[in-house]
């Protein structure tokens, strides 16, 4: 088809999304482009095309993308340049976004540079294959859209997607299609247009992962988590099946992280995630929530022993040795189960069952599991109105001190007071310290009220000496949260200070389980208070720690022996073997003995032969209110302790 040297190019305007914008250019689509003389001739190209494509800019990502624009108006002879034409035409062909011309059986007539170095293929090896020509050669690649299937109905209207295609080499590559048809006097043409997306596939993968999975352990994160359990829970309501639910929480893992690294603690967190994958079906979904806090997901569960049977891997799997860092680890944990619908059925609820099923498992001793009850849960409600009521228990002034004596075996004179808590709570009455303690340490409630016994005590003991002129020792307990609170030291010394009591007439007692935990920690704060003249005592000496080995390195001046070794003498003569043997050693490295728990004679005179310095117990005296104390005392000699 010839056509004149002064040609008219059909014009139209290009709409998107947010603009409208002018054509700034049109190009012939052609693979071949002759210039004669005046003339300009098409050649391979189907007699009686009058499409031509459109370039315009789309701010979409900031980059610029090709559109196809159906053209309206005819090709016609008109005032022109072939200047323009030939720019227009080089438009087309330095574009970066891949064009092709298809008919209406899905031929290709025509492809420009871009789409040959994207795809691979030549001009000759496209022009007149099919459009399926870029389908993905593995059926499991193959996409469900266009080229797949070329139907001339439904893109009539145009047609936009993103589409997986395959290079001539083999590799593949996302593409953003946009398909337009043009009507034509001989036959349907469609002109498609496509910009390489894979980069920014690759980077919203990596941003999704990021978001759903862990970044440690590659493990379902918390929120991927959720979802899929509210998926598996519309899932069993609708088949009439259950999930399980299986919290877990590594024993000790801070004391690993602490002594061998962070490095060691995430090699540890990745090693312990690969075992928990290998413990459940492909089916079931193994998360971690945070730290050395994982989760795990049973479905299609329909005996309560099915989940026993996953927990029991679990905690064997778990404890096999693992090598890190050139260390062998071996770590238990501890695992809470609950079920849906039988605990409960939406999301939360059950984390909150999981939880506490956990909390009980590590109070029956860790590496074990536990299932959920109603009575946890009826215990976790008394939990909360204890950790509410607790809030204003201060500001109400309902706490008070109780004083046991302890006695000096040798001359049997009172030489200390040891301090108790006491809870007078308005509609409860006296509230056992059993009941609140655990409860204000998990809460962190026990620092304050940590803060208000120590001032209290001082204040109360010191006006004892001024009363009655006789010095007595005040013994106070410290909580796990008191101990490792930065502040301790200087606590102490305000209370000392506030109150005029002198630092000699102040004992505090700590765990053993607070100077296994961090040994160094333990002796830097015990050895800043002995400065200041503090005595220091371990309490419930023997109660399942063995810390025999750090005796000699802990400046503490004393040893309180549990009263479970007391209790059963002379009943039990394991119990007096090891009371005597406490005291033989507690002699040998230079420290106090004291013996809690005393209740008759036959244990008193076990402990004055075995030659230990103190006791207390309802033997010698019940806790006294500080006015029964105050009389006790006026009344009563005093050895003043060495």
């Amino acid at each position: 088809m010839r056509i004149c040297s002064v040609t008219w190019i059909r014009v139209c305007q290009l709409f998107t999304a947010t603009a409208v914008i002018n054509l700034a250019a049109y190009a012939l689509l052609s693979h071949t482009l002759l210039l004669q003389a005046d003339t300009i001739t098409l050649t391979a190209w189907h007699q009686g095309a009058s499409g031509l494509l459109g370039l315009s800019v789309a701010g979409w990502l900031g980059a610029l993308t090709l559109q196809n624009i159906r053209l309206r108006n005819r090709l016609a002879c008109s005032h022109g340049s072939q200047a323009e034409m030939i720019q227009l035409a080089q438009a087309l062909t330095q574009s970066g976004t891949s064009v092709m011309i298809v008919d209406g059986e899905g031929v290709i007539h025509y492809v420009n540079p871009h789409f040959c170095k994207t795809s691979g293929y030549s001009e000759s090896d496209a022009i007149g294959r099919p459009i399926g020509l870029l389908n993905p050669r593995s059926e499991r690649l193959q996409f469900d859209h266009l080229p797949l299937r070329w139907d001339t109905r439904v893109l009539q209207a145009g047609w936009t997607g993103e589409i997986l295609c395959e290079a001539k080499d083999g590799h593949t590559f996302w593409s953003s299609v946009t398909v337009s048809s043009m009507d034509e006097e001989n036959g349907q043409r469609f002109v498609i247009s496509a910009v390489d997306i894979t980069e920014l596939k690759v980077a919203n993968a990596s941003m999704q992962a990021m978001a759903l999975y862990d970044a440690l352990t590659g493990l379902a994160n918390r929120r991927l988590f959720s979802d899929r359990l509210e998926q598996s829970l519309r899932a069993a309501s609708r088949d009439h099946t259950r999930v399980a639910l299986l919290f877990l929480d590594l024993d000790q893992f801070k004391r690993i992280n602490d002594t061998l690294g962070h490095d060691a603690g995430d090699q540890l967190l990745k090693t312990i995630a690969e075992r928990l994958k290998g413990c459940v079906r492909e089916k079931d979904t193994v998360a971690r929530l945070g730290g050395d806090e994982f989760v795990i997901l049973l479905t299609d569960v329909h005996e309560d022993n099915a989940v026993r049977v996953v927990a029991r891997h679990v905690l064997t799997e778990l404890k096999r040795p693992m090598q890190i860092n050139n260390h062998e680890l071996r770590v238990s944990t501890s695992i809470g189960i609950t079920l849906a619908p039988d605990d409960g059925n939406d999301v939360e609820k059950l984390m909150k069952n999981a939880d506490l099923a956990l909390y009980k498992a590590k109070a029956n001793g860790r590496d074990g599991y536990q299932f959920f009850t109603d009575d946890l849960n009826r215990k976790a409600q008394r939990q909360m109105t204890i950790e509410r009521q607790l809030r204003t228990a201060l500001e109400h002034e309902e706490f008070s001190l109780t004083y046991q004596p302890q006695f000096d075996l040798a001359s049997g004179h009172i030489c200390r007071v040891e301090a108790l808590l006491r809870w007078h709570h308005p509609e409860r009455g006296l509230v056992s310290p059993g009941e609140f303690l655990d409860v204000a340490e998990e809460t962190g409630q026990i620092t304050e009220i940590g803060g208000w016994v120590l001032k209290q005590a001082c204040t109360q003991i010191r006006l004892l000496h001024q009363i009655t002129g006789k010095s007595l020792q005040v013994a106070i307990n410290l909580s796990h949260r008191q101990f490792h609170d930065p502040n301790l030291v200087e606590s102490v010394m305000l209370a000392l200070q506030a109150s005029g009591l002198p630092a000699q007439s102040l004992v505090l007692e700590i765990t053993e389980g607070m100077l296994i935990q961090d040994a160094e920690y333990a002796i830097r704060v015990i050895s800043q208070l002995k400065r200041y003249g503090v005595t220091l005592s371990i309490d419930d000496f023997g109660s399942g720690y063995s810390s025999l080995s750090y005796l000699r390195d802990l400046p503490v001046d004393m040893l309180k022996i549990d009263q479970s070794f007391i209790r059963d003498i002379p009943e039990q003569l394991a119990d007096m073997e090891v009371t005597a043997a406490i005291i033989a050693l507690a002699q040998r490295l230079s420290l106090k003995v004291v013996a809690e728990g005393v209740e008759n004679e036959d244990q008193h005179d076990f402990l004055i032969i075995n030659k230990c310095d103190y006791a207390q117990g309802f033997y010698y005296s019940p806790p006294l209110v500080y006015e029964q104390l105050y009389r006790y005392v006026s009344d009563a000699p005093v050895t003043v302790p060495e």
